[in-house]
């Protein structure tokens, strides 16, 4: 995977900031596993992939990535408790680590990432985050499997960093919001709301946050009228 663009990653940790600062205005203070939550979800994408050599399990690569991409608003948050808040600083590191050696040290042993397969892999971002250490070259191959380029994990972040404000925005945290929307979750609605969109996002005065956030809303506030929410 080629390196992530400056003006993109200050973009994804800004939002990343505000997010959790909806949930927690103190976030930077109370220092939070964020580690933890990267070695629950590599957990949960592994088993997504599949693992039990027993049966026959059919890989499903689509909650795979969508595993991945929680994993990285995770290490966006890690990083930036790293630098204290300091965005400019978390992406230089982020970026510097990026093009960093594909071997790991490990108990003593050498681990080359290019031998590893995709499980091997995952065990092995879930082991390094139970003892709080992270790999951004592992990170790179995984959102290579799963056929995440820059741009893909630019779009797919911002779209469901935006849900998560949205949903937040709307009553999430005190159980008022409705995740269905005329029989659809919301996720799907900002698939198709994404979709839509591909493209203008390459003009440099389009703002893919706040279009996706305002077609959002224009969709479930006109659905809420219509009584489509469940």
């Amino acid at each position: 995977m080629n390196t992530l663009n400056e003006s993109a990653l200050m973009q994804m940790l800004e939002l990343q900031d505000k997010m959790n600062k909806k949930i927690d205005p103190q976030w930077l203070m109370k220092k939070q596993p964020f580690l933890r939550a990267v070695l629950v979800e590599s957990i949960e994408a592994l088993e997504h992939f599949g693992w039990k050599w027993w049966k026959q399990q059919i890989p499903d690569t689509v909650q795979l990535r969508i595993e991945l991409i929680d994993i990285w608003h995770f290490l966006l948050s890690e990083y930036l408790l790293r630098s204290d808040g300091d965005k400019r600083k978390a992406a230089t590191q982020i970026q510097a680590e990026w093009q960093g050696p594909c071997v790991i040290s490990l108990d003593e042993k050498s681990i080359d990432l290019q031998k590893l397969d995709l499980r091997e892999k995952l065990e092995l971002l879930a082991a390094l985050s139970a003892i709080r250490r992270t790999s951004m070259p592992l990170i790179a191959q995984l959102f290579s499997f799963c056929e995440l380029n820059p741009d893909s994990l630019y779009q797919e972040y911002i779209s469901k960093n935006i849900l998560n404000h949205f949903r937040q925005d709307h009553g999430y945290k005190t159980g008022e919001y409705k995740k269905n929307w005329d029989n659809q979750e919301d996720n799907v609605h900002m698939a198709e709301i994404l979709m839509a969109l591909e493209g203008k996002h390459q003009d440099e005065n389009f703002n893919l946050a706040e279009s996706l956030y305002k077609a959002l809303k224009e969709r479930y506030e006109s659905l809420k009228q219509k009584g489509k929410l469940s």
